[in-house]
């Protein structure tokens, strides 16, 4: 049997195949390559990577500055200010603030300054403060 540019079927069925098998190639490499990235910068494949913040728990010549008041506060922190606090630092001061008092001003302006998502906040928040309030009058 031959078709219409005089090959035989087999054949055409042949270099199909072998363009299938050429590109099926191709994406398992690309995918290879994804996750070779992935294990190596600890990053999802198809995700950008995350923020490294080094050095952020060394915050004790900062953790003053969560005793002014906010608008003190904001002005200490803020970039454009003469000296300004690095970034890791802030994000130090972040952790602090959610282990600690808490307090939702302070946690937004930090976040906001820093650009955060939820997923990206240190861990802490009103589960991991010592508060001993009554629930209940019991």
């Amino acid at each position: 049997m031959t078709t219409k540019n005089d090959k035989p079927a087999a054949e055409l069925v042949a270099e199909v195949k072998d363009s299938v098998k050429l590109d099926a190639a191709k994406d398992v490499a690309k995918d290879i390559i994804k996750d070779e990235i992935a294990l190596s910068t600890g990053t999802e494949s198809d995700a950008k990577p995350k923020r490294q913040w080094h050095g952020w728990e060394e915050t004790n010549l900062y953790a003053d500055l969560l005793d002014m008041g906010l608008e003190q506060f904001k002005d200490a922190i803020d970039p454009k200010s003469e000296r300004p606090v690095p970034e890791e630092k802030v994000y130090g001061l972040l952790a602090l603030e959610r282990n600690g008092r808490n307090r939702t001003e302070y946690v937004k302006l930090m976040a906001k300054q820093l650009k955060l998502k939820p997923d990206e906040f240190p861990g802490g928040g009103p589960s991991y403060t010592n508060d001993i309030t009554n629930l209940t009058d019991l």
